[in-house]
């Protein structure tokens, strides 16, 4: 978890800036590299392919991130027979193979699904109920391996 934890504060360090500073951070390396070693063309190419990972990866460069905070989190956890609901996603639990659940900062815990593409929010709650949700997963699914 320390890989994904790391990613995803840096991710939010990334968030937090403004538009356009994440656009110098981006862009600058390539127009320096690019000025320098290719010609126009290649400066061009360059050019494209930056504002082109705008367009691939939104969420990484936009304000409304999926990370949702709860005050309590196990009002959205429910086991429904073979499929798990968290709030209003749900997924087949044969589907589900790993569950990220930890610690996010002093005060609150993260339950996010890293290798799942049907639940796509990161949910962040008061890190008292973290004991209970680990729980919940135990009991009920058994077979997903917890990352922590």
């Amino acid at each position: 978890m320390t890989d994904l934890t790391t990613r995803e504060k840096f991710k939010q360090h990334i968030i937090k800036l403004p538009k356009w500073l994440q656009f110098v951070l981006i862009f600058a390396p390539y127009v320096t590299l690019f000025y320098f070693d290719l010609s126009f063309w290649g400066q061009l190419y360059g050019a494209l392919m930056v504002l082109f990972a705008f367009y691939i990866t939104p969420d990484a460069f936009s304000r409304s991130h999926n990370r949702s905070e709860v005050k309590n989190i196990m009002a959205l956890l429910d086991a429904q027979g073979d499929k798990l609901r968290v709030g209003l996603e749900q997924v087949p639990s044969t589907k589900l193979k790993r569950v990220a659940v930890g610690e996010y900062n002093k005060s609150s815990a993260i339950l996010s699904f890293p290798f799942n593409y049907q639940i796509s929010h990161h949910y962040v709650f008061p890190i008292q109920q973290l004991d209970s949700v680990r729980e919940f997963f135990k009991t009920n699914y058994p077979q997903i391996d917890l990352i922590t």
